[in-house]
């Protein structure tokens, strides 16, 4: 039987990922990946630099926590490895097609608004689009609908940010789940 999305969390947070570094095999969290400079597999350079921008405006220290990393590596597991929340909202899978027309739709719309990337805009600015989006009220928006976008986009964040004992500590937040997680990161 597959174990549930919210027992693999409990179990053991997000967990350590496997990644190649240098022809090796290593486990690392999403943070330590991003700090090794693990490069995606799946998103295109400026996709990632997007995803962790509005990540990280949406939940804050979540551009660190590596949520560019973390929803790259789960885009190239299998569906049945996939952690990801939009598993459970009714999107067809393969889920890449969501996040790329998402993500250049929020490039398309700052571009149009203010002549910048996402990931350049201000913080007045980025706070702005964000809003609207999460309203739906962005217009010549061509990606996926947009409050569904900003729910995913949010929850990535969120289990990255939060998802484990650190981001229980860091919201002063006992941790107590009934199965420890098998790695101090989970």
């Amino acid at each position: 039987m597959k174990a549930t999305r919210r027992e693999i969390l409990y179990a053991g947070g997000i967990g350590l990922l496997s990644f190649t570094l240098g022809g090796a095999k290593v486990e690392l969290s999403p943070r330590d990946a991003r700090e090794a400079g693990v490069k995606p597999r799946v998103l295109l350079s400026n996709e990632e630099e997007t995803l962790a921008a509005l990540g990280d405006r949406i939940v804050p220290g979540s551009r660190e926590s590596g949520v560019s990393v973390y929803v790259d590596h789960q885009l190239a597991v299998s569906f049945e490895e996939c952690m990801l929340m939009i598993q459970y909202l009714g999107v067809a899978p393969p889920f890449t097609s969501f996040y790329r027309s998402g993500l250049s739709s929020v490039n398309s719309v700052a571009r149009a608004r203010h002549g910048q990337p996402f990931a350049e805009l201000t913080d007045a600015n980025a706070e702005a689009l964000i809003e609207d989006m999460a309203s739906e009220k962005l217009e010549d928006w061509e990606g996926p609908p947009q409050g569904l976008f900003y729910f995913v986009i949010r929850n990535d964040a969120c289990d990255v940010q939060y998802g484990t004992q650190e981001g229980f500590v860091r919201l002063n937040v006992p941790y107590a789940a009934h199965i420890l997680p098998p790695s101090e990161w989970g």
